[in-house]
């Protein structure tokens, strides 16, 4: 039978929990390990609202929508690709690639940061900012796999 792992256990192999309410309003439980791969659970408890705009150059992140519905948009160059992601719908970021998710409301999603996270970078992207925050859950829906 699994034995507990008492918190001195745990914070002596580096594990760590952080958690955060966004600017946004989003919830953020974390769980992080020493070498920059985390676990995260976002909640949104409230209506509809973008994250903020960026890309990794060597981490990746999976992002499973554990409830409800997400809008996923992508920055290729001048092109702007969206996705609506449904209950258990699954995403992988690519290295490079801005990337930007809009919660629907009471939306759940479930990220894994893997890959090469010795050091963790997060680049800000302005354009994918400028063509996503502007827009509603629903205008956003009517440009899904249109790409603009």
């Amino acid at each position: 039978m699994p034995t507990p792992l008492s918190e001195q256990e745990v914070s002596a192999r580096g594990i760590m929990l952080r958690h955060e309410k966004m600017d946004n309003g989003e919830l953020r439980f974390r769980l992080a390990a020493p070498d920059g791969t985390c676990y995260i659970r976002c909640e949104n408890p409230g209506g509809e609202t973008w994250e903020n705009s960026h890309s990794h150059a060597a981490l990746q992140e999976w992002t499973v929508v554990q409830k409800g519905q997400v809008i996923y948009a992508e920055q290729y160059g001048e092109k702007t690709v969206y996705r609506l992601l449904d209950t258990w719908d699954t995403v992988i970021t690519t290295p490079g690639i801005p990337h930007n998710i809009c919660m629907g409301p009471d939306s759940v999603i479930l990220t894994v940061k893997f890959g090469d996270c010795a050091s963790p970078d997060w680049v800000p992207s302005e354009l994918l900012d400028r063509r996503t925050k502007p827009l509603t859950f629903k205008q956003a829906q009517k440009l899904c796999d249109t790409g603009i």
